[in-house]
């Protein structure tokens, strides 16, 4: 019953109401205070309970009328003469007392058939009216029971329109949650967009502060280089000069002392003999024509050998204050066109350009004389490196020897 109830509250509740007025109405529509009455008494049921037609009342009249006519008497029948000449007193009375005895028997059966006629016409209508009572209960069950169809029928269509409904709130809140789902993925992908956009932005200016900074500390790396490298050919200069004032100091102490020698050997060779010093300064002047020969064979043969040696040193010494000052001030060039330059719509990634720049001192490039010296396969791209590099104009440079050695007319290779 619980089932029923949580299935069906409408179709529950509406059997409940029926049963009610099914109970009320044989609680006040039978009168239980009628009591039990003869069998004889049917006018007083008929009048009670069927309503009595014109033509039932008629012959009930005729009946009664009938009944209380007078029979009329039989013809007499013809008499034989008795023998007597007059018959006997007594014998006539008994006669008549007889006929009427017969007479109030036949009244009474007559009486008693109409009586019987009577009661079978009523139980007929008794029987006429309890099937048309029956027949009205059948219609009434009948319509009853329509009526019961009726409210199923209505109680289904309820419960299907009540599902039909739950079927159509339960899509509108499907509809709902997507359109919301949908929504929310729309939000969470801008949203997701303007993070990467900001989060590329943030790259590219890392990057670009980055880049700065390393071209900063590469600068300042190549100046502390090159104080180093001064610093340091001061100091091999000042030891060079030290080493030959000392050589000079030596070689003259020496010259000195080989003079002093020379000349007490020659006093004494002089004092000694005066043919054997001239024969000795003779052999010594050959001995040491000789020697200078070889000294000098032997120094310009060293020389031949070193100097290669010293040429290569110079060369790389020079490559080497090359790539520093490169190092220092093509940083900049690159990021002060590159803060120029507009990349061209289609032109793809990875590419790069190489121009010839001639400037002027202090950096201003001279126009007209910029030209692609090797070309990125792209016109566009090149074309917009050209331009960058004029409106970048004037570009950082060096001044004095510098400028005029690696900077007044140079290939910039441009590579974003």
């Amino acid at each position: 019953m619980r089932q029923i109830w949580s299935q069906y509250p409408k179709a529950f509740l509406w059997s409940i109401l029926l049963h009610l007025a099914l109970v009320l109405v044989m609680l006040f529509g039978v009168d239980w205070l009628v009591r039990n009455q003869e069998l004889g008494a049917f006018e007083n049921m008929i009048q009670a309970t069927l309503p009595v037609t014109p033509d039932i009342e008629q012959r009930i009249d005729q009946l009664q009328a009938n009944a209380a006519r007078p029979k009329p008497e039989p013809p007499p029948e013809p008499k034989s003469q008795p023998p007597q000449a007059e018959p006997a007193q007594p014998d006539t009375e008994a006669a008549k007392a007889e006929a009427l005895a017969r007479e109030a028997e036949l009244e009474r059966q007559r009486q008693a058939e109409l009586e019987q006629q009577r009661q079978a016409e009523l139980e007929r209508q008794r029987q006429a009216e309890q099937e048309r009572q029956a027949e009205l209960e059948r219609e009434r069950q009948a319509e009853l029971e329509r009526q019961r169809q009726a409210e199923l029928a209505q109680q289904r269509e309820a419960e299907l329109e009540r599902q039909r409904q739950a079927e159509l709130e339960a899509r509108r809140r499907a509809e709902e949650e997507i359109r919301r789902k949908v929504a929310e993925e729309a939000e969470r992908r801008a949203a997701e967009e303007a993070k990467r956009r900001a989060e590329q932005e943030a790259r590219r200016l890392a990057a670009e502060a980055e880049a700065a900074a390393r071209a900063e500390r590469e600068r300042q790396e190549a100046e502390r280089r090159a104080a180093e490298l001064a610093a340091q050919r001061e100091a091999e200069e000042q030891a060079r000069r030290e080493a030959e004032a000392r050589a000079r100091r030596e070689a003259e102490a020496a010259r000195q002392a080989e003079l002093d020698a020379q000349r007490r050997a020659q006093e004494q060779i002089r004092r000694e003999a005066e043919e054997i010093a001239r024969r000795e300064r003779e052999l010594e002047a050959a001995l040491a024509a000789e020697v200078q020969r070889d000294a000098a064979r032997e120094q310009a043969e060293r020389a031949a050998q070193d100097q290669p040696r010293r040429d290569a040193a110079a060369e790389q010494q020079l490559a080497s204050a090359r790539r520093q000052v490169a190092s220092r001030w093509v940083p900049l060039i690159q990021s002060r066109i590159k803060s120029f330059w507009v990349k061209p719509a289609g032109s793809p990634g990875g590419i790069e350009t190489v121009v010839n720049l001639r400037l002027e001192p202090g950096g201003a490039v001279m126009p007209g004389s910029v030209r692609v010296v090797q070309s990125s396969g792209h016109g566009a791209f090149d074309q917009s490196v050209i331009s960058a590099v004029y409106k970048a104009s004037p570009l950082p440079v060096p001044d004095g020897a510098e400028f005029e050695e690696m900077f007044q007319d140079f290939n910039f290779r441009f590579k974003p």
